[in-house]
């Protein structure tokens, strides 16, 4: 049975994120004193997380799987949310109830819109590292080494073969000869000529 997305638990979150229910009340936190409202509905004794604030979290979990933290996470920019849009005050925030200029409901930004730009930003963030590369560069630095008579290292001969050693004093591939003439360093130095 698939989860719906409007009905996720803690535990569910756990799941979806693959770390521990204290990483995820991290988060949680996080994302609250970056002025998001991640307060869950309490259902059938369970707290349960809307699609909305699931979108906000798997931003953030993108954000933090690229190398992140959660403070240099984006916060909401938008006017602080009603917790009920209403003008009736004894059913807004704190946040709101001292502020009369923020209980216009239609200058309020939607926390919905928010974590739809998060979400797309997240998109656009993995469709560019989906660009395939360009299959013949490694091709084009090696005819660059062999015209400007170049000695590479071995680990850096090694990435642009794809290869994760080099063995012998002499080999070939792609059509250029490879051959060890010293020292670069630490490493060994290769010469790259044309077959």
């Amino acid at each position: 049975m698939a989860v719906e997305l409007d009905s996720l638990t803690i535990k569910d979150l756990e799941a979806r994120y693959g770390v521990a229910r204290s990483n995820i009340y991290n988060r949680i936190n996080g994302l609250k004193e970056k002025g998001y409202r991640m307060e869950p509905e309490k259902q059938g004794g369970k707290s349960i997380f809307n699609a909305d604030q699931v979108a906000v979290m798997d931003a953030l979990d993108s954000h933090i799987k690229a190398g992140n933290e959660i403070a240099t996470f984006p916060g909401n920019q938008g006017t602080p949310t009603l917790s009920y849009v209403s003008q009736d005050k004894s059913q807004l925030s704190y946040r709101t109830q001292d502020r009369p200029d923020l209980i216009n409901p239609a200058a309020v930004r939607s926390d919905s819109a928010t974590a739809l730009a998060l979400v797309v930003d997240a998109i656009a963030g993995k469709l560019q590292d989906l660009k395939p590369a360009d299959p013949l560069a490694n091709l084009r630095s090696l005819e660059e080494a062999c015209d400007r008579g170049w000695l590479l290292s071995t680990s850096q001969l090694a990435s642009l073969l794809g290869v994760k050693s080099l063995n012998g004093k002499e080999f070939s591939r792609y059509g250029f000869r490879f051959t060890r003439v010293g020292r670069n360093g630490a490493e060994s130095a290769w010469r790259v000529g044309k077959e």
